[in-house]
């Protein structure tokens, strides 16, 4: 495939018109289409749906369309060392995290290493499903994922399926009970689940793991009398919020033990807690790292103490 039929194909789904592409690449509309067809025809299947008002990209469109533009970012960056030397590249971290909330000293750390002048780092917190299309669509170079043993054998089909790579980055956990430092539940000694069910659950957004974790920790042990009550928060400020305020609970893991305690979150155990979680590393299969996420991993394992892989 001719890197300029790829740079082509990503205009179009960028522009979403084949004419509006063809207008910015300065290109015939008619040598536009033909090069669109010739790729389709390579690649032995429909890369875009025609509408009325434009073109969408098709499942393999958009797979197409996040390598491709990974691609296209590479060469961007050796276009620049060759022309203009090191001085002139951009240094990109995309990370997708899964049910884990890293330090917000972090990025932080991870930038200062960056010896380019321009840096782009995005972090995207996000649950078990998005995270895999996120890897798997190269949106995200990596993934960090906590992941309970009920769900990991269909989470590694699941990743097996998308070519991804799945990498164990400690021993299974068992999960904490995380809640805001003024809440009654920290003067309990120990602590099962059937205390739990009086106070609301805060959970990340459904999806299907979330929906496949529920009888997990609630249908089997819950008094016939208590309603279930949850809170859906999807981001971490959210989240800190809703503790502080709402006497709700989370389910949560070691590795963020130490970045919820700054800010006033305890971390309680539980005696009867029905799942141990993973901490998962996720990638693309044969695909090295580049030197951004290479560094932000190696930070990653030293915060938690864990050994470098």
């Amino acid at each position: 495939m001719q890197r300029r039929n790829l740079e082509y194909f990503v205009t179009v789904v960028d522009c979403g018109s084949i004419s509006a592409a063809a207008q910015k690449l300065f290109v015939a509309q008619p040598s536009l289409s033909r090069a669109i067809n010739a790729m389709e025809r390579q690649m032995d299947c429909r890369l875009l749906e025609r509408t009325s008002r434009g073109v969408v990209p098709t499942a393999a469109g958009r797979q197409l369309y996040y390598y491709g533009r990974s691609i296209l970012d590479k060469f961007q960056m050796l276009d620049r060392l060759y022309h203009g030397g090191e001085e002139q590249l951009v240094s990109r971290l995309h990370v997708s995290v899964a049910l884990l909330f890293l330090k917000d000293s972090l990025p932080e750390t991870v930038y200062l290493q960056m010896n380019t002048p321009d840096a782009e780092i995005c972090f995207y917190e996000t649950t078990l499903e998005p995270l895999l299309e996120q890897v798997a669509e190269g949106r995200s170079e990596l993934g960090l994922a906590v992941v309970n043993d009920h769900q990991l054998p269909l989470f590694t089909r699941m990743s097996q399926a998308r070519e991804l790579e799945l990498t164990p980055l400690d021993e299974p956990r068992p999960p904490f009970v995380q809640v805001h430092s003024a809440h009654p539940l920290t003067r309990q000694q120990q602590l099962c689940c059937r205390q739990l069910f009086e106070y609301p659950r805060l959970m990340a957004p459904a999806d299907f793991f979330t929906n496949l974790n529920q009888a997990v920790y609630e249908d089997m042990k819950r008094p016939a009398h208590l309603p279930r009550r949850t809170i859906v928060a999807n981001s971490y400020h959210t989240i800190l919020r809703m503790l502080r305020n709402t006497n709700g609970y989370m389910i949560g893991n070691c590795w963020q033990q130490e970045e919820l305690a700054a800010c006033g979150i305890r971390s309680l155990h539980l005696t009867d807690a029905p799942v141990r979680l993973n901490l998962m590393l996720v990638r693309r299969q044969r695909q090295e790292l580049s030197g951004c996420a290479s560094r932000f991993l190696e930070e990653f394992l030293r915060d938690q103490n864990l050994p470098q892989i």
